[in-house]
Parts: structure tokens; C-alpha cells; sequence
């Protein structure tokens, strides 16, 4: 009897197992993109964890370094596609900033908003900036192509207010009480595994200085 239960119990996780499987495949081959919802809507209606989330995102990778964002200013949304714990893509929709550096002609800096409004839980209070939190490397799909960029929060504040364009910080005096309800995150979007950028800087050796010695004596 107990070697047929396990018999049973066998099949059914095989069973599991393979609809599991089934079913990631069908999503890495479909690939859906995240709900198109606006952002309006989604702050008046409390709906910064129901809005329908993409997985693995489908393109072109570009593998040639960017000079020029303003192409992003056409396009009104990108697509996010962050590293979850779990080895399974969480891709959001969300907007993005080009802005030019001091002293240029174009748009050279790329930057990635995140609107925080539940200020009672802390920072980071969504799933995508929790996974950039841990996780920095994402993929930025605009139009039909890919990016592979890295996101750093900008913690500057003058910076963030230069980028925004106005004060990041959401106020409210309901009942003649002000409070903050919530803060405008800004992330600048850092191209990566560009070849053309040339070789980064190795670190420097910190190894212990009598080491150094003892593998190195003094002829």
C-alpha cells in the first residue's frame, strides 16, 4: 500500500513538475509585454501591484553603444526587465527620461523613473525596484529593441530635481495637516557589455603588504 502512495505521489510531482515547466517555455516564447496602463490611473486607483507584469521580454539586443536618447522621447513608455530572485524575468512598464550632460548638443544621459508612494513601508516599496535593489543589471526594451543597461539610483538631491524637473517630493495638506506621501526615485540607466567602451579599470590589489614581500624578497 505505502509503495503505491509513492507510486502515486511520483506522478503527481512529475506531473507538476512538468506543467511548471510547460509553462515557463510558453512564456519565454510568448514573451508578453506589461499592461499599457497610465500612470494616473494607476496612482489614483492603488494599482502598484496589480497591473498585469511581463516576463521575459523579446528583441533585438543592441550591442552598440548609444550616443544619442532622444529616440526615447517618441516612444511615451519603455519596457524594465528586472532579475527576479526566483530566475524568472519581472518586466514592468514605465517611462523614461533623456536628458542632455552639461555642455552637449544631445541627449546623452538616460534616466529611469520610479514613484514611491507607500512612504510607511520604507524603501524600496515595489517588486521591480526591490529586484534593482539587489540586482542593478536589467534590460530596457524600447520600440522592438533591447538594451542591456545597469540602473543607479541617483541620491543627489539637487541631481534629482534637475532631472525631474520640479521638487521629487509628493505633498499633500488634506485636513490642514501636510505630510509626504510620496518621492519621485530617479535611476540613471548605465549602458553595459559594450565592447567599443574599452576594457574597464582593474581594481587595485589590496593584497596584505608582507605578502607582497614574502612572494617578491628583495634581491
Amino acid at each position: 500500500m505505502a509503495s503505491k502512495g509513492m507510486r502515486v505521489l511520483n506522478v503527481a510531482v512529475v506531473a507538476v513538475v512538468g506543467v511548471v515547466v510547460i509553462a515557463l517555455i510558453a512564456l519565454r516564447l510568448i514573451a508578453p509585454e506589461p499592461a499599457n496602463v497610465s500612470g494616473n490611473v494607476v496612482v489614483q486607483h492603488g494599482l502598484n501591484y496589480f497591473v498585469r507584469p511581463g516576463f521575459w521580454q523579446k528583441g533585438e539586443v543592441v550591442r552598440t553603444p548609444v550616443t544619442d536618447w532622444s529616440f526615447v522621447r517618441k516612444v511615451g513608455t519603455v519596457v524594465v526587465e528586472t532579475r527576479s530572485p526566483y530566475f524568472i524575468p519581472h518586466s514592468v512598464r514605465t517611462g523614461a527620461l533623456p536628458r542632455k550632460s552639461p555642455g552637449s548638443d544631445v541627449f546623452d544621459l538616460l534616466y529611469i523613473p520610479s514613484a514611491q508612494y507607500r512612504m510607511d513601508v520604507g524603501y524600496p516599496d515595489r517588486l521591480w525596484t526591490s529586484n534593482v535593489y539587489r540586482d542593478p543589471r536589467v534590460r530596457i526594451k524600447i520600440g522592438d529593441k533591447l538594451y542591456e543597461m545597469t540602473l543607479v539610483l541617483v541620491t543627489n538631491r539637487v541631481e534629482a530635481e534637475a532631472v525631474w524637473g520640479k521638487n521629487p517630493e509628493y505633498w499633500s495638506d488634506e485636513g490642514g495637516q501636510e505630510r509626504m506621501l510620496g518621492y519621485q526615485h530617479i535611476y540613471r540607466a548605465f549602458q553595459r557589455n559594450i565592447p567599443e567602451y574599452g576594457q574597464p579599470v582593474m581594481p587595485r590589489n589590496f593584497q596584505d603588504p608582507l605578502s607582497q614581500r614574502l612572494a617578491n624578497p628583495v634581491r
